[in-house]
C-alpha cells in the first residue's frame, strides 16, 4: 500500500498544480487574447487529462488497499473520517465532471463558461486534497 500511495501522491500533487496553471493560462488568454496563452492552455489541458487518469486509477487502488486492511483501518480511522471521505468522493466526481466539460467543450460552450469549468476543476482538486488530509488520523 505504501508504494501505491507514494505513486499516487506524486501524481495527485502535480495534477492539482497543473489544473491551477491551466485555469490561470486560460484566464490570461481571455483577458489578453494572446495566442501563446491559448496554446499553453491546450497543452496543459492534455497533461491535466493524463495526470487525472493516472491519479484516478492509482487512487482507486489506494482505496481498495485501505478497504482490504479491514478492521484495522476502520478501528484506526473510525467514524471521524466518514464525512471527509464522502466529501473527498464528491470533490473527485466534481473534478471528473468538469474535466469532461472542459475537454469536450472547447468549441461547444462559451469561452467564459469553459474557463469557469477550468476554475472549478482546480478548486475541486484542491478541496479534494484537503479532504484527504482531513480524513487521515493525527
Amino acid at each position: 500500500m505504501a508504494m501505491v500511495l507514494a505513486f499516487h501522491i506524486i501524481f495527485a500533487a502535480i495534477w492539482h498544480w497543473h489544473a491551477l496553471f491551466m485555469a490561470i493560462a486560460e484566464g490570461l488568454w481571455l483577458r489578453t487574447r494572446n495566442p501563446v496563452y491559448l496554446t499553453l492552455t491546450q497543452r496543459w489541458a492534455r497533461g491535466t487529462a493524463i495526470l487525472f487518469a493516472v491519479g484516478a486509477v492509482s487512487g482507486t487502488v489506494v482505496s481498495f488497499d485501505l478497504g482490504s486492511s479491514g478492521p484495522v483501518s476502520c478501528a484506526m480511522l473510525g467514524p471521524s473520517s466518514a464525512c471527509p471521505s464522502r466529501s473527498k468522493a464528491l470533490a473527485f466526481f466534481t473534478e471528473a465532471i468538469f474535466l469532461g466539460i472542459y475537454l469536450y467543450g472547447w468549441k461547444r460552450i462559451s469561452p467564459l463558461a469553459h474557463w469557469l469549468a477550468g476554475v472549478l476543476i482546480a478548486l475541486s482538486g484542491v478541496s479534494s486534497g484537503i479532504f484527504v488530509v482531513t480524513a487521515m488520523p493525527g
